[in-house]
């Protein structure tokens, strides 16, 4: 292209680029030292046994398929807690 005033630089056209790429990059740190695990402990276990009596006090005094589920449910969860 030719310039429209002597002297001044012809200028450039520009395309559009090939390949369009996001240019902000993120890291990200994750806390794996701090992950810990822990065993139940004696009072979970304890309070599981509980929730599973008052369970089986509910299966006694409104029976029906619902707290017959709610009792099973506790008991085998206290049952995990005692093993583990």
């Amino acid at each position: 292209m030719t310039p429209e005033h002597p002297g001044e630089a012809p200028r450039r056209i520009r395309g559009a680029p090939d390949v369009v790429a996001p240019t902000n990059r993120i890291n990200v740190a994750l806390p794996f030292s701090k992950i810990q695990t822990l065993e139940p402990s004696k009072e979970l276990g304890e309070l599981a046994e509980v929730v599973a009596g008052l369970a089986a006090i509910l299966e006694e005094v409104a029976p029906g398929k619902e707290s017959k589920k709610v009792h099973d449910h506790a008991r085998l969860l206290a049952a995990q807690l005692q093993e583990g």
